[in-house]
This record gives structure tokens, sequence and C-alpha cells, in this order.
């Protein structure tokens, strides 16, 4: 018997992240189910093409887009065709479910049965979440497009399984399940992008979503991103993601008022900003952060026990941020909590190893930590693509669409 030997060929992305003040682009090989860097570059943006969560200027951040895409393609000696871009706007939706179905038949299921199973928790998913987005925003069904669906847990008669439902014979079936979606005007600008950049977007990848991929190991942890001109909040509770909330509140307002009343640069206020330096201005923005914080998670989380691991973004100095959360008694709103908060950092390995190689390196990593999420959640959907519940769920949510 002879066997013929087909080498399978390496497929090449970019990550696209698009911030207010920089366009990050990388190239990526995918090739066996891994992820490797081949390339990356970066073009400052005018601080008024982004503005309060929206972009303003269109045309000038898919100009500032193509200029950093043509450098990376020229200096990796490549062209790539496809791309993937995190979103930007406030109007972004988290809605998570958890869907009982009780199976009357007692015989194994077949592939008919599993898709139909499937097709009826994803459906009670849909409704329950077109509902509650409509009931708090007045965002009908027209108004929305689903951008991620991510199953979180499948069990039957209370055992997990990730592979199949074919060949089971259960009583009780669950579903959680992660439904993400943004407005049709946001969903829009992607074709836009696309066509003024001429390339094609494959996903679309929200940096809340991505952030989450750092954390399969914790079941309960909440993620502050905090940058210039928002902050985002995310709770992950028993492994199930309650909600991810971003909000127009920014660490771009204290560093202006620290100017204002110091005759220092923005980099030298970021430099001295930990240490016991401009507290009149910190204690300001830190009394507002802490009250927009607590409100929030009380929001997300009602009369549940808040998480005590929390995770911190924001690649410049928040030692001063911390200290104060971690010595913050937060019973004294209504957000519950048994333990004091504890923050956490997640196990990157990319990211420790050239630490190891370069300590110099870590500053870099830390302002990258969104775009390595975004091309680690990108491996993630690349293996759940060999999974057959995760490619029948698919095909699903292309049907129900």
């Amino acid at each position: 018997m002879t066997f013929n030997r087909k080498e399978i060929p390496a497929k090449y992305i970019w990550i696209i992240d698009i911030w207010t003040y920089k366009i990050r682009v990388w190239i990526c090989e995918i090739l066996n189910r891994n992820v490797e860097l081949v390339w990356y570059w970066e073009k400052r943006q005018d601080i008024n093409d982004i503005d309060l969560l929206e972009i303003k200027n269109l045309e000038g951040v898919c100009e500032n887009i193509k200029q950093a895409v043509n450098k990376a393609e020229i200096d990796a000696k490549m062209k790539v065709a496809d791309f993937i871009i995190n979103v930007i706007s406030p109007n972004l939706f988290f809605e998570s479910s958890k869907i009982n179905f009780v199976r009357e038949k007692d015989n194994i299921i077949d592939e008919k049965e599993a898709y139909e199973i499937l097709k009826d928790l994803e459906n009670q998913a849909f409704r329950n979440h077109y509902k509650r987005i409509k009931n708090s925003t007045w965002y009908g069904k027209n108004d929305l497009k689903l951008i991620i669906s991510d199953v979180l847990n499948l069990t039957i008669d209370s055992e997990i399984i990730t592979k199949n439902l074919i060949w089971t014979n259960p009583k009780n079936i669950n579903l959680s399940i992660l439904n993400i979606f943004i407005t049709e005007n946001k969903f829009e600008l992607k074709n836009y992008i696309a066509k003024a950049i001429k390339k094609n977007i494959t996903n679309i990848i929200p940096t809340e979503f991505a952030l989450l991929s750092l954390f399969h190991d914790k079941k309960n942890v909440i993620i502050i991103d905090l940058w210039n001109s928002h902050i985002s909040i995310i709770v992950k509770k028993d492994n199930f993601v309650l909600w991810a909330k971003k909000l127009s509140f920014w660490i771009n307002d204290l560093i202006k008022r620290i100017r204002k009343n110091y005759n220092l640069t923005k980099i030298d206020i970021i430099t001295k900003i930990d240490e016991d330096n401009f507290q009149i201005e910190k204690t300001e923005f830190l009394e507002i952060f802490k009250d927009i914080l607590a409100i929030t998670l009380e929001d997300i989380l009602k009369n549940e026990i808040c998480p005590e691991s929390f995770f911190m973004t924001w690649w410049w100095a928040n030692k001063f941020i911390k200290k104060y959360l971690e010595e913050t008694n937060f019973n004294s709103y209504n957000l519950k909590m048994s333990k004091s908060i504890r923050f956490v950092s997640p196990k990157i390995d990319f990211i420790d190893d050239k630490i190891t190689e370069n300590p110099d390196w870590i500053d870099w990593a830390k302002s990258n930590l969104n775009i390595y999420a975004m091309i680690k959640t990108t491996l993630d959907f690349i293996k759940k693509d060999k999974n057959k519940i995760e490619r029948t769920l698919k095909e699903i949510v292309k049907e129900i669409n």
C-alpha cells in the first residue's frame, strides 16, 4: 500500500487592533492549529479620529490602517488578504444563557436529532437575548448583528461533554452559551473598512471577549480593561460570562488634569504617577473610578457574590489604582464581597518567554496584551472548527440568521 503525502500550506491572516491613538497590525501564520507572529507594525492616529468610542473620521482611520498594513507587508515581503479586527463601539452586547432541554425519547441520539436539539437550545437563547436587549436599549432584532456565538458549557445528565451529542442517550441536556451582538450600523463599518483597504474581514473579535481567553483556567474573574478613552468591565463567574460593559470613562482625563496643574509632559506624568505624586488629582480620579466600578458590578451581579480575583490591563503604571481598590471596602455599596480584592495575572507563555530572554520587553508586552489576546482567541476559533458541536452550532446560527 502506498501513501500520498500532502503538505498542508500555512494560512496567513492580519489581526488589526484599532484604538484611539494607534493602529496596530500583526501578520500571523496559522499552521497545524498553531499561530505564529510573522510581522508587526503600528501607525499613530490623530486624537480626533476616534472620540468617545466612536470613529469620527472613518476615512482617516481607514487610511491609517492602510498605511500600517502596507508597511508591514513591505517589511514582511508578503501580501495577506484576510484579516480580523476588534470593535470600536459602545454598542456591544454580551448575552449569556443557561438553557435546559428535557428529552422525551428513550433511544440513542442520531445526527438529525442532535441538530434539532442544538437548534432548539440556540433558538431559546436568541429569544432570551433579543428580548433582554430590547428591554434595556430598544434595539430590536433587525437592528442587531451576531458576531460571536460561543459554547461555554454543554452537559448531558450533569456530565460535561465536549465533542458530540451523537451516540448518547440523555434525559436532560443543558447548554450554556454566550452570544455577542453589535448594532447593524456598526457592523456595516467592517464592509467600509474592508473596501477601503482592499482586504477581506473574516471575524470581528471584541477585545473584551479576547481578554477572557487569557483566563480559561479561572472559573471566577473580573477583568478591568482601562485605556485612554474608555473602560471595559468583564465578569466571569462559575465559568459563565455574566456580562461585559464598555463605559466612557478614561485615564486620559487624569493625565490632562495633572498636566494642567504641573509643567510636565505626558511621559513624565506616566513615569511618576505610581510614586507619591499628584495626590489631589489621583484621589479625585479614584473616587469616581471606585463609584463607577461598584455601580457597574452591582448592576451585573445583582445579588450574587462578587469574585475576589481581579485583572487590570493598562500598560502604563497602575499600581496606585490596584492599591486603592485592594484597600477599598466595597461592602459599603450594595456589592456583596466575601473577601478583599486580589489582583491576578494570566500565564502567557509567549510573553513570559520573551521577558525571560529580554526583561526590557515587558513594556512592549503590556502594551500589546490586548492584541495577543486576539491572537489566542483566533487560535481557539481554529481549534473549535474541529469540534462537531461547534461546527453544528455554526450551521444552526447561519440557518437562524
